[in-house]
């Protein structure tokens, strides 16, 4: 009994298609789950910050966000691409702020994760990758004439602490 020529090759056709499928589901769950874990029971800090609007031609206008504690003094000198933290205790009218900057992880309250951008003697310039925080057009215009104007209270960040540290602004405020 003879097979029909095409049996074999459907049947590898079939399992490749599934194959790449299954490849291109485990490639977008890898990239979102471990994101989502991070931020399973994240505190919410709220930081005063000092906005500026650059824009980027590729994901649109942005405001920069630099915060008191991104050049920070330390006991010591850092490296570059060091790893370090900052525990941040809460003050008056809901606001945080960063204490000092430690090598070691804390074990416990809220604190973030962040890197040493560059080091001159005992101060340090780190990122914390909630610097930048993505608007509509017009949205980061009204905010970058907004703080022209006088009167205007500083501009607050709203921002997701989760686990180890990591950090993500999910809005911002006066």
């Amino acid at each position: 009994m003879k097979r029909p020529p095409n049996t074999v090759k459907g049947r590898g056709t079939v399992v490749g298609l599934a194959l790449a499928v299954g490849v291109q589901a485990l490639l977008a769950l890898g990239l979102t789950v471990p994101n989502t874990v991070a931020f399973q029971g994240a505190s919410t800090v709220r930081l005063v910050t000092r906005p500026a609007d650059p824009r980027d031609p590729l994901r649109g206008h942005y405001l920069t966000l630099n915060y008191a504690f991104s050049t920070a003094r330390t006991a010591k000198e850092l490296k570059k691409e060091q790893t370090i933290y900052l525990p941040l205790t809460e003050q008056q009218r809901g606001l945080w702020q960063g204490e000092t900057l430690q090598t070691e992880r804390p074990t416990n309250g809220v604190y973030l994760r962040g890197r040493v951008q560059y080091s001159y003697g005992t101060t340090a310039r780190v990122n914390y990758g909630i610097e930048r925080f993505y608007l509509e057009e017009s949205a980061a215009r009204a905010e970058d004439e907004r703080r022209w104007q006088p009167g205007q209270g500083p501009l607050v960040a709203r921002v997701q602490v989760g686990r180890g540290g990591v950090a993500r602004v999910v809005g911002v405020e006066r």
